[in-house]
């Protein structure tokens, strides 16, 4: 009992530290910037700061879940452009057509993740063959309809939602932050959110306790196309209209957001709280970078390295387990 409890704090360990590690980065990012420019620290900019954080974050809401499981999404680049391109091809700005464009834009988005899900889970398709496969797929799929050149713009309300503020503080925030919560709470206070740890935990054993590992897998990359559909919708309103390749900066960062947060690259370990902090102190990073004119080339680089860090950290935390 004494070496079960162990381990089991040994597992949570890295769950609880990362966020905090991130936490205190970030906090020395903001001193730095803060020397590097006048006013970084004022809430003004951290607040807008939160806010150009918001769509990463909503991207890695369903990278976090699929990243749970075991697995990992590739597709999230296209996925996010393919809901812009058609969400402005649907509604060409138009209120009128606002709900039949949010409807085809997430629609889109879900039925690559179910197509995704149906992939690994049925067919038994490498995650990351599958979703790669996919992504050039909704990248061809995209260009056939769109026929190269994207038309229309984002209607005013998504445009307010974007970029609005409600008193003091930006409208997109307070929409992440009901998104957190509620994810929060269905992967730590709902079955479902149990049966996504217990397949990336093991699949063999959440197989044998009578947990239907296929539906769970289908589910979670149906979720992660849906928050990408969702993410490309949200963004087309900040941008105030699609383009092709937008959804590319989303796919290293949204996962580098969730290794950083405490989870398992291999499944089974991680909160969406530490995923928020995560993509929090990515865009911190890259603001500050850019205020040193660090190039996007060299901004990559730093992504992977820390990607490799993360994980190679968690091993070391996690080590007790073998």
């Amino acid at each position: 009992m004494t070496n079960t409890r162990r381990m089991r704090n040994s597992f949570a360990r890295p769950v609880v530290l990362a966020p905090l590690t991130i936490t205190g980065c970030t906090v020395l990012l903001f001193l730095v910037g803060s020397i590097l420019a006048r006013g970084f620290m004022a809430p003004s900019n951290v607040l807008m700061l939160l806010a150009l954080s918001a769509d990463l974050g909503i991207a890695a809401i369903g990278e976090t879940v699929v990243i749970l499981t075991g697995g990992i999404d590739l597709s999230i680049a296209w996925n996010v452009t393919a809901a812009s391109i058609i969400f402005t091809g649907i509604t060409q700005g138009n209120e009128g057509h606002l709900w039949i464009g949010v409807a085809a834009g997430l629609g889109v988005g879900a039925l690559a993740g179910l197509a995704n899900g149906l992939g690994i889970a049925k067919l038994n398709i490498s995650p990351i063959v599958m979703t790669l496969g996919m992504n050039n797929i909704m990248q061809g799929l995209t260009l056939i309809y769109s026929q190269g050149t994207p038309s229309g713009s984002a209607p005013a309300s998504i445009k307010e939602i974007a970029t609005g503020w409600l008193g003091p503080i930006p409208i997109i925030v307070l929409v992440w932050i009901g998104l957190a919560i509620v994810v929060s709470a269905c992967l730590h206070a709902t079955r479902g959110g149990r049966y996504l740890y217990s397949v990336g935990e093991s699949p063999m054993v959440s197989r044998l306790t009578g947990i239907d590992n296929d539906f769970v897998l289908i589910a979670a990359y149906t979720v992660s196309g849906f928050c990408a559909g969702l993410t490309g919708i949200l963004f087309t309103g900040f941008s105030s209209m699609s383009f092709l390749g937008m959804g590319d900066q989303f796919v290293l960062p949204a996962i580098a957001a969730v290794v950083l947060g405490g989870a398992s690259i291999y499944g089974g370990r991680g909160s969406y709280a530490g995923t928020f902090v995560g993509a929090f102190f990515l865009t911190v990073l890259t603001t500050v970078l850019a205020i040193v004119n660090i190039s996007i080339g060299f901004r990559n680089i730093i992504y992977g390295l820390v990607i490799i860090a993360a994980v190679l950290l968690y091993r070391a935390y996690t080590r007790e387990r073998e």
